[in-house]
């Protein structure tokens, strides 16, 4: 199976004044793939012409958090994956699972219980918990890194209770975003990879193989018909 993965989207390339996500919707309808998901922090939302599947990071909507939780997004084809959901893509005979963790780390917002804090961009300690049990997962995605892999500032991007989810769950593939640049670990059988910005490069992986590709985007094709496709 062919899964295409984008990190953070939110802001502009950098070389003009064209949103990352309107590069990213080119992206998403030119390339073949049979899932594609994104690691959080989108910031701009479009009609996708094809399901991406997201979690939130720190800087995204709040209105449009609330209105995915009462069933009214305004957006298609554009599909928040709960915290905990596990999601299942088949093809052919090939069946892959996808869950996450919806927000990033903040000290001031861990201890607080779910339903006294509206904002699912910071996750909480029950947050975790309910991704303790999952067992038997793909890919996984998170706003942050796991502590203690050197694949980002702690805590706050590389997080112990990431570190926690990657040790009991153990997917076989963590995708993370919110340190915006790209490092890859290995540990106790699982693949985790750092994510850069959408406005520099996205990722293809190829599960049977299990090997991704980097595919940088080329700033000279940004508002062209292709981006490095």
């Amino acid at each position: 199976m062919k899964v295409l993965i984008f990190g953070d989207i939110h802001g502009y390339t950098g070389t003009s004044d064209i949103p990352t996500v309107d590069v990213v919707m080119d992206i998403v309808k030119q390339v073949d793939a049979n899932v594609i998901l994104q690691v959080g922090d989108m910031g701009g939302y479009r009609n996708f012409s094809k399901p991406v599947h997201w979690i939130y990071g720190n800087r995204d909507s709040l209105s449009l958090m609330e209105a995915n939780k009462k069933g009214e997004s305004p957006y298609r084809n554009l599909i928040n994956i709960g915290t905990g959901e596990v999601l299942t893509f088949c093809l052919e005979d090939e069946k892959i699972s996808v869950s996450g963790l919806n927000g990033a780390y903040d000290p001031l917002s861990y201890d607080f219980k779910r339903e006294n804090l509206d904002d699912l961009g910071y996750f909480t300690a029950s947050d975790i918990e309910k991704c303790l049990t999952l067992r038997n997962i793909d890919i996984f995605l998170v706003h942050g890194c796991p502590s203690g892999l050197g694949l980002g500032r702690e805590p706050d991007h590389a997080v112990p209770a990431i570190r926690m989810i990657l040790e009991k769950v153990k997917p076989r593939y963590m995708f993370c975003g919110h340190a915006h640049y790209y490092r890859k670990a290995e540990y106790n059988g699982s693949m985790i990879y750092t994510l850069d910005e959408a406005k520099k490069e996205y990722y293809i992986l190829d599960t049977n193989s299990g090997e991704i590709s980097v595919e940088k985007i080329d700033p000279s094709t940004i508002g062209k018909s292709t981006h490095g496709v």
